[in-house]
């Protein structure tokens, strides 16, 4: 949940499958299949400031995104403007006609769901995966805490962070596309 383009939010990795986990839940989405490219300019800009430039496609919709970390202590806080757009090849064109270039891209199945007045989303990557809890601030802590998540152990770091982190444990090469059929050679 955003307010006025802020995104807050704790992420965890999950210790039990997802099936599992979603069992507490009887409200829970269809899980949904999603595919994202990141992009950066030649000049390296998202690198540099740490932005994300990200065209995303969930089903049917396209959004095209620009996120930047907000330092904090106790939650991840982003900048995050969002847009629908009608087509992923027309978005892409543009970003490759004002200089962007695709960078790093991933897949995932997401399963979302509104709980205690927070948006929870559980993320299933080719490596590992993950539960969001996004809204305000003391909601997301308080409902951490109430399924028994340590807030000290929430994530940070973007999810292709984290495949690179995985990888690099592994004593696996870099690989910028993290893919079901191939995320792991």
């Amino acid at each position: 949940m955003k307010s006025s383009g802020i995104e807050i939010e704790l992420k965890f990795a999950l210790s039990e499958t997802p099936e599992k986990f979603l069992k507490r839940f009887a409200n829970s989405e269809k899980r949904t299949y999603e595919r994202t490219v990141m992009f950066d300019n030649k000049q390296g800009l998202m690198q540099e400031t740490n932005g994300r430039v990200r065209l995303r496609q969930k089903g049917e919709i396209v959004t095209l995104s620009y996120k930047l970390p907000l330092p904090s202590n106790t939650v991840k806080k982003e900048i995050e403007w969002e847009t629908r757009v009608d087509s992923w090849e027309i978005a892409e064109n543009l970003l490759k006609a004002m200089g962007f270039k695709e960078t790093t891209s991933y897949e995932k199945y997401r399963t979302s769901f509104e709980y205690e007045g927070v948006k929870l989303e559980v993320d299933e990557y080719p490596f590992s995966n993950f539960l969001e809890i996004e809204g305000e601030e003391e909601a997301v802590k308080n409902v951490a805490l109430s399924l028994g998540f340590d807030l000290s152990r929430s994530l940070t770091k973007a999810c292709d962070t984290l495949f690179t982190e995985w990888r690099a444990a592994k004593s696996l090469p870099m690989k910028p596309h993290m893919r079901f059929e191939d995320y792991d050679r």
